[in-house]
């Protein structure tokens, strides 16, 4: 959706152009816009999130935007946010680590005249239901597996669901059950595998923090642990990008 602004084109090229660089390409309806330095692989991922997510949002919540609160997680720019409140959506909170993805956030809600969205720098662990609230949506898309504890993240986010959360990342490849001998040689437990990695410096400053990647059998395991009543894998069609195809990428709906 393009964004309808009442700011002038050169007022708001200015402010782009000093804002750069963008991640996400945002449209403006006066023709101005900005550039995104996106490569043709993350810019492949983007449309199959697009092409995945949103037709279920919108048949989910067909009729009812504008009772819908939606909380977006590791926001970004805000792209996925700005696309909810356009749609009419009572609240949108956007919130991510980098104080520069926020400033370029705040500014798109500043242009495009966002009343129902906002944005803060702020870690998922330091969100609360008593002091933020509860959200009929919540967003937590290409974060879980960049985290060390990621039970304790989908634990966090399930506090602040309250309908339906849609979960997007990167799975390990094993399929396959490891076992343990759980206390004695006789006791053997089996389960899911997840793969333990270095984590990216631009997801961290320290460098000895790791990532946990979980299968996607670990993954769904770990999300019924949270609280999810009931998670539903998006099957991927050919035309998304082949990580999707593959199983390298999933995208789950976990409801309460």
């Amino acid at each position: 959706m393009k964004i309808h602004t009442s700011l002038s084109a050169e007022y708001l090229r200015e402010r782009v152009d000093s804002l750069k660089p963008w991640f996400y390409s945002f449209e403006f309806d006066n023709n101005i816009g900005t550039r995104s330095y996106a490569d043709k692989n993350a810019l492949g991922i983007h449309k199959s999130r697009v092409e995945c997510i949103f037709p279920f949002l919108d048949k989910h919540f067909n009729g009812r935007w504008d009772g819908v609160s939606c909380l977006d997680i590791a926001c970004h720019e805000g792209w996925f946010s700005f696309q909810i409140a356009q749609r009419g959506a009572r609240t949108v909170m956007g919130v991510d680590l980098r104080p520069d993805r926020i400033e370029r956030a705040n500014f798109i809600r500043e242009a495009g005249g966002f009343t129902n969205a906002s944005f803060e720098v702020r870690d998922l662990f330091t969100l609360s239901p008593n002091r933020d609230g509860i959200f009929d949506l919540t967003l937590f898309l290409g974060i879980f597996y960049h985290l060390e504890d990621p039970v304790r993240g989908f634990r966090a986010v399930r506090a602040l669901t309250r309908n339906v959360c849609v979960i997007e990342g990167q799975v390990a490849r094993y399929r396959e059950s490891i076992t343990t001998a759980w206390g004695n040689q006789q006791e053997l437990r089996s389960g899911p595998a997840c793969v333990v990695i270095d984590a990216d410096p631009q997801h961290s400053p320290d460098s000895n923090r790791i990532s946990l990647v979980p299968s996607l059998d670990a993954l769904l395991k770990i999300i019924h642990a949270a609280g999810f009543q009931r998670a539903e894998l998006i099957q991927p069609t050919l035309s998304l990008h082949e990580q999707y195809v593959q199983f390298d990428r999933v995208i789950i709906l976990a409801f309460v």
